[in-house]
């Protein structure tokens, strides 16, 4: 223990369990442990761990874990850490000191504790918004590129052709209208640097289409504009300062003088009473008020203007109210040029003793206050920690093990050095070892079916969406866009449900109406912005010529263009993705944009098929046994390894010993079952011409059209045709790939 050899009772057993879950349970705070066991209080164990047998010793912290390494025979066994629980005194002469070793698994929670990604250090990705930086990172690996990118999501702009366009030709996009996206891995690199810990992944080192490299995770959290690094000194709160009862359309008297007033900028005129913009940007705009007009309509009529114009009236939200109360109109991301003004203007009915009710106070009360905060459009230095969607960093890293089904495997010898794979990927590094002659069959040897691991039904799915076209899918098919349900009727003895739900929600893309830009339209049904967006993970296609022109402003604000090419991400790999493309989705769905065909290659096929064919097959098999294995086999082994048992090869699951004692171990090994396939046929091409997918590397000279099942299980079509394609008869059943669907409205 912290580098010294600790006294031990003779033949004090010490028993350990390893267990293939602590590889995969990254949220437990416990790892493989031995049982409590008691060592002497010698002087060599007090100096290692403090003079604890003494009530009144000081300096003695046992908070702190204690590094630790378990020998046997000079032969290292496991690395991890002790625990001190209590100290028994005996006869006033004599103690023992109960601890727990710790080792094997990986406290990856206690580790990242409950910091939000905004809490990470993501300044190195910190940049400034102009037309330089965003070009860039569109067009490669120069500038702020790859780790960040820009694209477009509707953050409550409620955008659609021709009505309310997000660009023409003469009125640019905005570049703070768009988007900052950051690479998913640089996001998992901070949180894991912060917690201390290295790792060596193939997975998040892997680079191309379909990749960790291309998969971003949006920097929004519902602000519509990206939020610099420093107060943009826009915000204004300003009252008025008395009751208004003038007969005649009239600027009020709002202040920024009023009790809990905000003038950050100095942007409010008490002479004038009104603001002016000091930037071209995306401004909220909310008017409180407060009237008395009983028992009349329409005798108070209350309006925002900007630059002399009337742009929202209050009028039809008035009532004839007989109490004093507050009622509120808004411009939500509305587009100030610097320089514009905005004043509130009323006027009373005369003679009835009717008021716009003011007091002078901002914030509380029954009151007239004018509240505004702007976020520029360009120039700004954009802090990208501040931008992080709101997320607890251990979420983070857990949603992706929940869609990757990654594995965290603690180096044996190298503390808080871990190996990151998905499941398959891991168990596919392993040696293989026979062990045929360890297993002691004087002892039971027992076999059984898989069944009590099994669930009636197993889901996999995103968090429920909040964007309006989420919440429109999930009403209408009683699931989650993206979710796939495996369910076994078959099976007589399964029970329950599980879930693995990750803890981001679906990147949903879909048309800006009356045009082919597929983007995420983070909008509520009433085509408000999103307050508290989900953190979502896309994949980043490059720029697209599919999608039509477009144009944007420079620097200066001048619109510039138009452009063919497009920023576009998606849940595919692929802007038109094939049947040989990725889609992060759980399982198939129609897409809400065209594309070519639906790729089968979703996070469960991709990621959990596999895992899952061995729980749920025939010939899946859970096998139980004595085994007598050396330390030196103990200490080579590794969860991936492939034991060689009775013509078959096997992955352990558990394995309890005593780390003290040469020999009996517990072993309990689940069947390997890489070689069987997930189903008999596989999609693997398409007939553009009929329309059709082919299956098993066949082509169209030469088509194999699959079966039924194969392809309903992929998620396409089975479609019986009384007239069959080349290469089939008539009538015969084809498989078809999923059409575009509607998106809501």
């Amino acid at each position: 223990m912290n580098g010294t050899e600790a006294d031990l009772y003779q033949d004090e057993s010490v028993n350990l369990t390893l267990q293939f879950s602590d590889v995969q349970n990254i949220n437990g705070a416990a790892g493989s442990y031995s049982q409590t066991f008691r060592i002497p209080a010698t002087p060599n164990n007090l100096g290692i761990l403090g003079n604890l047998v003494s009530p009144s010793a000081v300096g003695v912290d046992l908070k702190t874990k204690i590094s630790a390494e378990l020998v046997a025979n000079s032969v290292p066994i496991l690395r991890g850490y002790c625990q001190v629980k209590k100290v028994y005194l005996q006869k006033e002469r004599y103690a023992d000191i109960e601890v727990v070793f710790f080792a094997g698994a990986t406290d990856l929670k206690t580790a990242i504790g409950d910091g939000m990604l905004t809490d990470l250090d993501l300044s190195a990705y910190d940049h400034t918004l102009n037309q330089t930086n965003i070009v860039d990172s569109w067009t490669g690996a120069t500038g702020i590129a790859p780790e960040i990118r820009y694209g477009l999501i509707d953050k409550g702009f409620n955008w659609s052709f021709p009505s309310n366009p997000p660009w023409t030709d003469t009125d640019g996009l905005y570049q703070g209208e768009l988007t900052p996206f950051i690479q998913v891995k640089k996001v998992f690199d901070a949180i894991m640097d912060e917690a201390g810990f290295t790792y060596d992944s193939s997975f998040f080192d892997a680079t191309g289409t379909g990749n960790m490299s291309e998969m971003y995770l949006p920097a929004y959290n519902g602000s519509p504009t990206p939020i610099p690094d420093e107060n943009s000194l826009s915000r204004c709160r300003v009252a008025l300062d008395a009751d208004f009862t003038g007969s005649s359309l009239t600027t009020l008297d709002l202040v920024d003088t009023a009790t809990n007033a905000i003038d950050e900028g100095s942007n409010w005129s008490n002479i004038n009473h009104r603001y002016t913009a000091p930037f071209t940007g995306s401004y909220g705009i909310v008017l409180i008020f407060s009237y008395d007009q009983s028992p009349h309509l329409s005798h108070v009529d209350i309006e925002i203007h900007i630059n002399g114009s009337e742009v929202l009236d209050a009028d039809a939200y008035t009532t004839t109210q007989t109490a004093a109360y507050n009622s509120y109109i808004a411009l939500q991301n509305y587009t100030l040029a610097s320089g514009d003004t905005v004043e509130v203007k009323g006027k009373v009915e005369g003679g009835h003793g009717h008021a716009i009710f003011g007091n002078d106070v901002c914030n509380e009360g029954i009151r007239t206050e004018l509240y505004i905060e702007g976020w520029p459009y360009s120039g700004q230095d954009i802090d990208m920690a501040a931008n992080m969607p709101k997320m607890k960093q251990i979420d983070f890293v857990l949603g992706l093990q929940k869609m990757f089904n990654l594995v965290f495997v603690q180096d044996k010898n190298k503390p808080n050095h871990l190996l990151i794979e998905p499941f398959m990927d891991y168990v596919g590094t392993g040696t293989a070892k026979d062990w045929s002659d360890r297993v002691d069959y004087s002892k039971d040897v027992t076999l059984a079916p898989t069944t009590d691991l099994q669930a009636k039904e197993y889901k996999w799915t995103y968090k429920p969406g909040i964007d309006f076209i989420s919440d429109a899918v999930q009403k209408s098919l009683d699931r989650v866009y993206g979710e796939y349900e495996v369910t076994d009727p078959s099976n007589d003895f399964a029970t329950g449900e599980k879930t693995v739900e990750t803890t981001f929600g679906q990147y949903m893309t879909s048309l800006i109406p009356g045009s082919g830009f597929p983007i995420h339209r983070s909008l509520k049904a009433d085509g408000t912005a999103i307050q508290d967006p989900l953190p979502m993970v896309a994949y980043w296609h490059g720029t697209s010529d599919n999608y039509g022109d477009w144009y944007i402003r420079n620097d200066s604000g001048t619109t510039v263009g138009p452009s063919s090419f497009f920023p576009s991400f998606s849940n595919y790999s692929e802007d038109s993705p094939t049947i040989t493309h990725e889609d992060l989705n759980f399982g198939m769905e129609q897409p809400f944009f065209p594309i070519n065909i639906p790729p089968w290659r979703t996070l469960y096929f991709q990621y959990w098929a596999q895992y899952v064919k061995e729980l749920y097959s025939e010939e899946a098999r859970i096998m139980t046994c004595t085994m007598r294995l050396s330390q030196a086999d103990i200490a080579g082994f590794e969860f991936s390894d492939r034991i060689y048992l009775k013509d078959s090869y096997w992955r352990v699951q558990k394995l309890s010993y005593d780390a003290n004692v040469e020999g009996v171990c517990q072993v309990e090994l689940i069947k390997e079952l890489s070689d069987v396939a997930i189903c008999d046929d596989t999609p693997t091409g398409f007939d553009d011409r009929y329309n059709f997918i082919l299956f098993n590397s066949s082509t169209t000279g030469s088509p194999d059209f699959g079966s039924q099942e194969c392809c309903e299980l992929y998620g396409y079509e089975w479609v019986t045709i009384a007239v069959g394609v080349p290469g089939g008869t008539s009538p015969m059943g084809i498989c078809k790939p999923k059409p575009q669907a509607t998106q809501p409205s």
